[in-house]
C-alpha cells in the first residue's frame, strides 16, 4: 500500500489583516500626493490666462500708441480691476457695461475671447513721469522719472484662483518683455 505524505499538501493562506492595512495606507498616501500635485498644476495652469491677457493688452496699447503717439491710461488706480471689482474663482465676461473704467477699456479693446478669472489694470503716462508701482508687494524697480524718456504703461493681473484669500499678481510694463510674478499658482 502506498503512503501519502501530508507535508507535501501544504494549505496556502490569504493575506493577513496587517498586510492589507499596509497596502491601504500606501495607496492612500500615493493618492493624496497625486491629488495635491494635480491641484497644483491646475492652479498654475490658470496663470496662462493672465499671461495671454497681458500680451493682448500690450498689443492693444501698442496699437493705441501707433495712432495717438501715447499709451492709453485706462484704469482709475492700480487697485481698480476690470472686469470685476474683486477677482475670485468666478469667471467673468470681458464686456461689463458698468464700472468707472468700462469706457476706457472699450477704447483700448484688447482681445478677450473667453471669460476671465483675473482682474486687470493698466496705467499709462507721458515721458519724464514716474511709473506707477503695482498694488502687489512686488517692486520691479522702475527707472526714475528723469530716465523715462518715452511714454510708458504698466499692466497688472490680479487673481485668487483657489479662493483662499491669497492673490496672484502678474505685472508687465512697456520697458521690456518681462512679466513679474508673485504667488503664481495661488
Amino acid at each position: 500500500m502506498p503512503t501519502v505524505r501530508r507535508s507535501a499538501c501544504r494549505v496556502s493562506r490569504g493575506f493577513t489583516l496587517t498586510e492589507l492595512m499596509v497596502v491601504v495606507v500606501i495607496v492612500g498616501v500615493l493618492a493624496a500626493i497625486g491629488v495635491m500635485t494635480f491641484r497644483k498644476h491646475v492652479f498654475s495652469s490658470r496663470s496662462v490666462e493672465a499671461l495671454a491677457m497681458i500680451q493682448s493688452i500690450r498689443v492693444a496699447q501698442e496699437g493705441w500708441r501707433a495712432e495717438h503717439m501715447t499709451y492709453l491710461d485706462v484704469s482709475t488706480t492700480m487697485d481698480s480691476t476690470y472686469p470685476m471689482a474683486t477677482p475670485g474663482k468666478t469667471l467673468h465676461h470681458w464686456i461689463q457695461s458698468s464700472g468707472a473704467d468700462f469706457a476706457r477699456w472699450q477704447l483700448l479693446n484688447p482681445s478677450a475671447p473667453n471669460p476671465v478669472q483675473f482682474g486687470y489694470t493698466t496705467k499709462a503716462g507721458p515721458p519724464f513721469t514716474a511709473m506707477v508701482n503695482p498694488s502687489s508687494g512686488a517692486q520691479p524697480g522702475w527707472p526714475a522719472a528723469a530716465q523715462v524718456t518715452e511714454p510708458w504703461y504698466v499692466i497688472q493681473a490680479k487673481g485668487d484662483t483657489n479662493a483662499d484669500g491669497t492673490f496672484a499678481y502678474f505685472v508687465a510694463a512697456s520697458l521690456n518683455g518681462e512679466v513679474f510674478r508673485e504667488n503664481e499658482g495661488e
